[in-house]
């Protein structure tokens, strides 16, 4: 079967190489007439009385990564990892309260592999709206983690299976630390930095958090666990303190529990009652009816719904919405990275599109490379000089390169949960001359200039270079704080004082003046239409890369069109030590996207919490 998929890519590569147009666009066109002989699936209606079943499945992101077709066809090679749109959650949520055909909701959290705090208190607030409609929320998953709980606690009931468990162990950091590595192997790590709190370079100078970044880290997670243990307390009307209280008592409440998770959490008030599948299905069955199968209560998968109450697109005023998720990097790139090319093409898109009355920058962020932050931010600047407003909504992340490319908008909105500031800078440079000295391989030679040859990794710098370097980072972080006071008129000197690379949560960052409002994605979006002084309907139009038309036909054509990033999956289910083989992977990752053509970088590596 690998050969196969191999085989027809390669064949979509010639297709797509052809030099004779009228060959390519006969191939195109017997394709699409092959597709339109094929049976299409109808568009999903919506059973009158049914209950929506919101199944979220993978990681919760801003905007979902569009899998290799030629993978979505042999599932088997699949290596995309399953992602759903913060945004079709919170959009059929919206849809569905409104809607009599819906009766209520399930939520069923065991396919979820994670989500930031943002992106959780935007669903928990979005479900807490629904129910202001009268209609029930339940509850009906296995078991519950930490995320999936703050969602279920704001279901009427709360069903779990007698072998599940909640755990809460509130919020942590614990960077990866490889110091002593690099001491084993004899690099020489030249860090370059500006910002008391700006620790994004310790983890290749020390084998530990330092005390500076320790104070800073445990006072954004103290904020964000209140705001965890605020609205879980306030949806099951617990006593002030419960869950504080549940877990520093744990080993007694288990003793009590017969050291039976499920029971600590009935016996604490975390779920109404446990029960295996077949019961609650049956509970929802007498309540709801059953679906034309008779096996199940009557419902409609979310995304199903979302297809079945989509509207056709209208002419009218269009507020374009810039994503920017994931470290910022020059060149272009997919939608897992914030890459300057690629963001600065669609922002000149919507400037030049005569419809866009405003654009909405969305953030989830830690910031990058200085040069693609800033190239991105002219951008938008560039957009502000036409007249056309910029708004940026923060998601989850917006600190460090993440906030420099908000700095200048005409308004900030943050969630309160938001992790933003981070207002710092560094440069990190190993060179491995020693490494290399110990397997018997040296480097010599002349050069015209002290600098000649300064930053060849098989040498050691020299003072000249490093000299060069620190001065060249004190003056990105003073053009860091300009940028910063120009937007949100303030003396450089006040931004200094709240800077110095200290991480923010939204609500601190409002008190600070580093953001205008607290609110999620639609406050910013009608803010942006009211901005544009827009009069009438106006729609959100989301810029991003696409499919390739060719591959998504011959995909299609093999019925294998780029799958539903809803299809259920089995939940989180890696072992502990394949999750920390992941996060190594995901360090080197982040290591070669290290890409800045002057070696700065605005980004903050403690600023992801799951």
């Amino acid at each position: 079967m690998a050969g196969i998929w191999k085989i027809l890519k390669a064949i979509v590569k010639v297709i797509q190489g052809i030099g004779g147009v009228t060959i390519g666009l006969l191939v195109i066109f017997g394709l699409f007439l092959f597709l339109l002989g094929s049976k299409t699936e109808p568009r999903p209606s919506v059973p009158n009385g049914a209950v929506m079943v919101l199944w979220p499945n993978g990681e919760i992101v801003e905007q979902v990564q569009y899998p290799d077709p030629f993978e979505a066809v042999f599932a088997k090679y699949d290596s995309t990892p399953p992602q759903t749109s913060i945004h079709d959650i919170t959009a059929a949520l919206k849809r569905a309260k409104t809607d009599d055909r819906i009766k209520a909701l399930a939520l069923i959290t065991d396919s979820m592999s994670g989500a930031a705090p943002a992106h959780l208190h935007a669903i928990a607030g979005a479900i807490r709206d629904f129910k202001k409609s009268g209609k029930k929320v339940y509850a009906l998953s296995t078991g519950y983690n930490q995320g999936d709980y703050l969602l279920a606690a704001e279901a009427d009931k709360i069903y779990m299976n007698p072998y599940g468990s909640v755990l809460l162990t509130g919020f942590g950091s614990y960077p990866l630390y490889f110091k002593s590595l690099l001491d084993k192997i004899e690099a020489n790590v030249n860090v370059f930095r500006v910002g008391t709190y700006k620790s994004a370079v310790e983890p290749y100078i020390r084998d530990d958090m330092s005390d500076a970044a320790k104070e800073a880290n445990l006072a954004f997670l103290n904020s964000l666990w209140q705001q965890y243990q605020d609205s879980i307390v306030e949806a099951r009307h617990l006593p002030e303190g419960a869950l504080d209280d549940g877990i520093a008592n744990m080993t007694d409440l288990m003793k009590q529990a017969g050291g039976n998770f499920a029971s600590l959490a009935v016996n604490t008030g975390l779920v109404d009652e446990l029960a295996p599948r077949a019961a609650y299905r049956e509970a929802l069955m007498q309540e709801y009816g059953t679906d034309p199968s008779g096996t199940t209560f009557k419902q409609i998968h979310y995304s199903a719904y979302l297809a079945a109450t989509d509207k056709p697109e209208h002419a009218g005023h269009e507020i374009a919405v810039i994503t920017a998720q994931g470290e910022i990097i020059g060149g272009e790139g997919p939608i897992t990275v914030t890459a300057a090319e690629t963001v600065v093409g669609y922002i000149r898109d919507a400037r030049n599109n005569p419809d866009t009355a405003a654009i909405l920058l969305r953030v989830d962020s830690p910031g990058g490379s200085v040069v693609a932050s800033e190239l991105i931010r002219q951008e938008l600047a560039a957009a502000q000089a036409q007249g056309l407003p910029v708004i940026t909504s923060m998601g989850p992340v917006a600190a460090s390169g993440g906030y420099w490319i908000s700095a200048t908008s005409d308004e900030i909105w943050a969630e309160p949960s938001t992790i933003t500031g981070s207002i710092g800078i560094f440069g990190v440079t190993a060179t491995f001359e020693r490494t290399l000295d110990k397997i018997g391989v040296h480097a010599d030679g002349v050069g015209t200039s002290p600098l000649a040859g300064a930053f060849n990794i098989t040498r050691p710098l020299n003072d000249t270079a490093k000299a060069v370097i620190q001065q060249s980072i004190e003056a990105g972080y003073g053009q860091f704080l300009s940028l910063v006071a120009e937007g949100r008129n303030m003396s450089v000197e006040d931004v200094d004082k709240i800077a110095q690379g200290r991480v923010w949560v939204g609500t601190k960052a409002l008190e600070l003046g580093l953001v205008d409002h607290l609110g999620g994605f639609d406050e910013a979006l009608e803010a942006a239409a009211r901005a544009a002084e827009v009069e009438g309907d106006y729609v959100p139009v989301f810029y991003r890369d696409q499919p390739n038309t060719l591959e998504q036909v011959i995909s299609d054509m093999f019925g294998g069109a780029i799958k539903s990033e809803n299809t259920p999956v089995t939940g989180d289910t890696l072992s502990p030590v394949m999750k920390a083989a992941f996060q190594l992977k995901k360090e080197a990752d982040m290591l070669t996207n290290f890409n800045d053509p002057t070696g700065r970088y605005v980004l903050c590596l403690t600023c992801e919490v799951r």
